[in-house]
């Protein structure tokens, strides 16, 4: 796991003396998945969603947004183990930021297959991450390729 950029920009004075630009919270990590597309999880990469879990915890700990860890967890856990299991590309990046209105989460797993939800069946053991995803995120969006996905939090909402 390589985390190749993590930083917090306080708001900055502009120029002109209008208004001043909105801090920008940002963390993206890449890391290479050893599991084949469609296969059960390889052990190495069983341990990643945990191992995120515990990052997003500290990241928003440090970000000051601790009403939002449960949410981010439980999106970064769904989305990863998605990515991990039918991505196609030889890397899975994560990227977390945050402004003043809006915590995102992306992942992007390199495979041209857009996610879509299965059909709910009570009796199966997984399937269900894709709308529990829907049911967190104020937003969810899929890029054109099919190979990042996207959810954002609405921040002022949630704080109350």
């Amino acid at each position: 796991m390589t985390l190749t950029a993590l930083g917090r920009a306080e708001p900055t004075a502009p120029l002109d003396g209008t208004r001043s630009t909105p801090a920008v919270r940002l963390c993206v990590v890449s890391l290479e998945h050893t599991t084949p597309p469609g296969q059960a999880l390889s052990d190495t990469d069983r341990c990643r969603p945990q191992q995120f879990r515990r990052l997003s915890c500290a990241l928003l700990t440090s970000w000051d947004l601790l009403p939002h860890i449960a949410s981010v967890e439980l999106l970064i856990t769904e989305l990863l183990t998605n990515a991990l299991q039918h991505g196609e590309g030889p890397d899975v990046e994560v990227m977390t930021s945050a402004g003043d209105d809006y915590l995102h989460v992306f992942v992007r797993d390199g495979s041209s297959h857009k996610p879509a939800p299965r059909p709910l069946d009570m009796e199966a053991e997984n399937g269900r991450g894709l709308r529990l995803v829907t049911a967190i995120a104020d937003e969810v969006y899929v890029s054109q390729d099919g190979t990042t996905v996207h959810c954002a939090l609405a921040l002022q909402a949630r704080a109350a």
